[in-house]
């Protein structure tokens, strides 16, 4: 999918959100999603990131195919969601990665 998409479903994520009662300016661990052909990719996609101040984790899928987390304590409003989509998004695609989107626990309000 293309980025428009993901940042759509940033903001169709956030009203389900609301819905559910989520803190959404509540910061918390966040993680977003990477798949690469080739694990060397990921690897280079995860140093990019890691240079930007995000968590890496990078595990080989299927012997050659790579699994990139990049992880940050954030909110999970539109825009420091989107914003850290499109930061992920590049540096996944740079790097001929397909980017996943992400996920974050819901935080109930008070």
């Amino acid at each position: 999918a293309d980025l428009q998409h993901h940042l759509s479903g940033n903001l169709e994520q956030y009203v389900q959100r609301i819905k559910m009662h989520d803190d959404v300016d509540a910061p918390r661990r966040v993680e977003h999603f990477g798949e690469f052909r080739r694990y060397a990719d990921a690897v280079a996609a995860g140093k990019v990131l890691e240079r930007a101040g995000w968590a890496i984790t990078v595990d080989r899928h299927r012997i050659t195919h790579g699994r990139l987390i990049a992880a940050r304590t954030t909110t999970v409003d539109v825009e420091t969601a989107d914003r850290c989509t499109e930061q992920v998004f590049a540096a996944v695609t740079e790097h001929r990665g397909r980017y996943e989107g992400w996920n974050a626990p819901v935080l109930r309000s008070l």
